[in-house]
């Protein structure tokens, strides 16, 4: 059984999918639910109470393994946050029982205390993050909300906020801007994130295309958070944690006398399409996931015309219906968002074919053939490759 199947019936129970935030009584409670998937998998779930002095939470995540936490925010004058607390409950204790983890950061005027707490050992630290600084928390989205609404009631096309996500060690700003009435784009440390949102500001829905962080939110009016986690860590227990989401892999082969490796990310189908959709046509590709690939030989090589010496080099492709080009990059170690085609050591063609069965994790092989061979790139029912020789 999948992943995706044995979470289903656990979310069904749970949640009532709603297209819209219902209007509430001015300074009401408010309360809602998250759902983030990546395809067919459900990552997380999030549910949260918001009043115009507190936005309280609850978050539950599965990658690699399932952690609980709760959060808790004191809010002022236009959502400005004077301190913000999160905290991993011990499973199965007792609601007063201490946590596995606290982070508390107190806000006084341009700058922050941070006093994170294990057990019995206590670490404070300080931190400049500018004036009205937000803070986030890594995988949640009600914080998020924060900024959108602040972008609705400024009434700007553009707004640009001071922000830190808990435990980081550098502030940074999320630029919110406005695309359409019922949309936004909001720019993070590394990921666009198109949201859509009310007239006031809630978000409704939020994708990322294109971006590391391929996921899809879903706003529905709540859900039993802590109920979904304990099925989820019941699942860990045995065995069947979701793991990390793109794992790295390594490809070592010996090719007429050559030694080569590639280091790459190694995405999922999970439901999706993918040419076309997830690696979208006519865009560089960092082939795989994450991090960009790395590709390393010992011997000088040669793609058709394309002369590589040995070297270490990452590698890209160029995915179109009409055909495909590998791209050979002299830059190396960068991250898979950061192509520099000033950097190219050429573009090459390569062979398409389909397969008859669809793969699921995304695949990178070298197949010896006399005096060279083959770098394959398998995914979804796509086959490429392209042939090179030893020189």
């Amino acid at each position: 059984m999948s992943r995706a199947r044995s979470a289903a019936p656990l979310l069904v129970a749970t949640l009532l999918v709603a297209v819209a935030a219902p209007a509430r009584a001015q300074g009401a409670p408010e309360s809602a639910a998250f759902v983030v998937r990546l395809g067919t998998d459900t990552l997380s779930v999030e549910r949260f109470t918001r009043t115009a002095t507190r936005l309280e939470g609850e978050l539950a995540t599965r990658s690699p393994r399932t952690v609980y936490r709760r959060y808790v925010a004191d809010l002022g004058i236009g959502g400005s946050v004077s301190r913000f607390e999160m905290t991993v409950p011990r499973p199965d204790a007792p609601a007063d029982a201490p946590p596995l983890l606290s982070m508390v950061a107190s806000f006084t005027g341009d700058s922050i205390r941070l006093d994170v707490r294990r057990g019995d050992t206590l670490q404070t630290s300080a931190l400049a993050v500018g004036t009205g600084a937000v803070p986030l928390l890594q995988g949640a989205y009600a914080p998020y909300e924060l900024l959108t609404v602040r972008a609705r009631q400024g009434r700007r096309d553009t707004i640009a906020v001071a922000s830190y996500s808990l435990g980081d060690r550098a502030p940074f700003t999320v630029v919110l801007r406005r695309l359409r009435r019922d949309s936004i784009l909001m720019l993070t440390q590394t990921t666009p994130f198109r949201m859509l949102v009310d007239r006031d500001g809630r978000i409704l829905g939020l994708h990322a295309p294109g971006s590391t962080q391929q996921v899809e939110l879903e706003r529905v009016p709540t859900l039993d958070v802590a109920t979904i986690a304990a099925g989820w860590a019941a699942r860990d227990a045995q065995g069947l944690a979701m793991g990390t989401l793109s794992p790295r892999d390594t490809v070592r082969a010996s090719v007429a006398g050559a030694e080569i490796l590639v280091d790459y990310g190694r995405p999922r189908m999970r439901g999706r399409v993918i040419f076309g959709n997830v690696v979208p046509w006519g865009r560089v590709w960092r082939t795989g996931a994450n991090a960009a690939t790395q590709f390393r030989t010992d011997r000088d090589l040669a793609f058709g015309k394309l002369k590589v010496p040995a070297g270490t080099y990452t590698l890209w492709t160029l995915p179109n219906p009409s055909g495909w080009r590998l791209i050979i990059n002299r830059q190396t170690r960068q991250w898979g968002t950061e192509y520099d085609p000033a950097r190219d050591l050429g573009r090459v063609s390569m062979t398409v074919g389909t397969l008859a069965e669809p793969v699921e994790v995304f695949t990178i092989g070298v197949e010896p053939r006399e005096g060279g061979g083959f770098l394959v790139l398998a995914w979804d029912r796509t086959r490429v490759q392209a042939p090179f020789t030893v020189r």
